[in-house]
């Protein structure tokens, strides 16, 4: 068999999750993480639980499967979130919302009948975001390459009398379609075996070995999320009578995927209690500090969850929010130098890509040139969902 047959797309697998917290702790001892939020936008609002992991240890966070969790409010209403996936609770969309002025904290009974809670956290009002624009940019790489992007702006207005807590959020969706029902096993050979993915509709005829569809694919089309990772609070913005001007939210890379259709860009502005907002300003210190050989001497992020009738230290946050945002697409026809500077969709050097479960001799085929994706998109693309945005048009 031809090596060169077996291509790994590098691109289709992003680590990022728009909120997710992946802390390491110094120690031998593992921490419950909470991340979780609440907003007056409808649900469904999701809690994610795990455990801290060391230094020395590059596996995946542990997720925690509580016996469990629940939000209230300070007026007397409550639910019980569902356990999603393993250690992600979400409400039900026609559940429990948020409502500025009201208070929120999650309770978390675990399996080992420990229970833990969260400081009340108010809903604070969210002031506006008047205008989202952008400015294109050209830059090099290490190696000399021309590199382009899209830099996103927003002015915004807080609250004349307020603190103008706020927490900006830079979200770029876009669309991928792949192609599950092509996926195929190459023998240690000339021979190639189908091997369509269940979720694709397709199956192989017993008589003629050709594809055929009983049923509609599940998992050819995605829209997937992709997040600024590193925080960005209102701290150093100077204000004048509640206005923010040129708050820099982030970048949109000019890449293949981003603009094989085009992308939703949503620019938001999200209010923060002050203990909300303390936690993402020394998490945005120490991520900004990673990066740079003057770090600053930035303490730990302060938790607002604690174990009830015990001193054990717990991590992450659970806060209450109000947002309000501002969308527009990008594609092609805005690259002002043409939609030939986009970069085709690059692969690592030609290699076997053996499955976990595959008998030895096989070798799945995930990627034929120029860019058929030959795999669900839910695996292809982290940070995906089949369900179209509300605000996709």
């Amino acid at each position: 068999m031809k090596k060169s047959l077996a291509l790994f797309l590098t691109m289709l697998v992003f680590d990022s999750c728009i909120d997710r917290l992946d802390i390491i702790a110094p120690d031998s001892d593992s921490q419950l993480v909470v991340d979780g939020l609440i907003t007056d936008a409808p649900g469904p609002y999701t809690i994610k639980l795990s455990r801290t992991r060391k230094l020395v240890d590059f596996s995946p966070l542990a997720t925690v499967s509580a016996k469990k969790v629940t939000i209230f409010d300070n007026v007397g209403n409550s639910e019980a979130l569902s356990e999603i996936d393993a250690g992600v609770y979400q409400t039900s969309p026609t559940g429990i919302r948020g409502v500025i002025g009201r208070e929120y904290f999650i309770r978390i009974e675990t399996r080992d009948n420990k229970i833990y809670e969260s400081i009340p956290e108010k809903i604070n009002p969210p002031g506006t975001v008047d205008s989202v624009y952008y400015e294109f940019e050209q830059y090099k790489t290490e190696q000399g390459n021309d590199k382009y992007q899209f830099r996103i702006f927003m002015d915004s207005m807080g609250e004349p009398d307020g603190e103008n807590l706020f927490l900006w959020k830079l979200t770029g969706t876009y669309k991928v379609t792949t192609s599950p029902d092509l996926h195929i096993l190459l023998l240690q050979g000339p021979s190639i075996k189908r091997d369509p993915r269940p979720c694709s509709g397709a199956t192989v005829d017993g008589v003629t070995g050709e594809l055929i569809y009983p049923n509609p694919c599940d998992c050819c089309q995605c829209w997937v999320n992709q997040v600024d990772l590193t925080p960005n609070v209102s701290d150093n913005y100077v204000v004048a009578q509640g206005q923010f001007k040129k708050i820099n939210m982030g970048v949109i890379h000019v890449e293949f995927w981003y603009f094989w259709d085009k992308t939703l860009v949503s620019a938001e502005q999200l209010s923060l209690s002050r203990a909300a907002f303390n936690y993402w300003k020394t998490i945005q210190d120490q991520k900004e500090g990673s990066a740079s050989l003057f770090q600053p001497a930035n303490g730990k992020a302060v938790s607002n969850i604690f174990l009830k009738n015990g001193n054990e230290e717990v991590q992450g946050i659970f806060y209450a929010s109000s947002a309000v945002k501002k969308i527009f697409f990008l594609d092609a026809t805005k690259i002002p130098l043409g939609a030939g500077v986009i970069p085709p969709p690059p692969g690592l050097p030609p290699r076997y890509f053996p499955r976990p479960n595959d008998p030895p001799e096989y070798v799945a085929l995930w990627y034929t040139p120029p860019f058929v994706v030959r795999e669900s998109c839910l695996i292809a693309f982290r940070n995906s969902t089949t369900q179209q945005p509300p605000d996709w048009k």
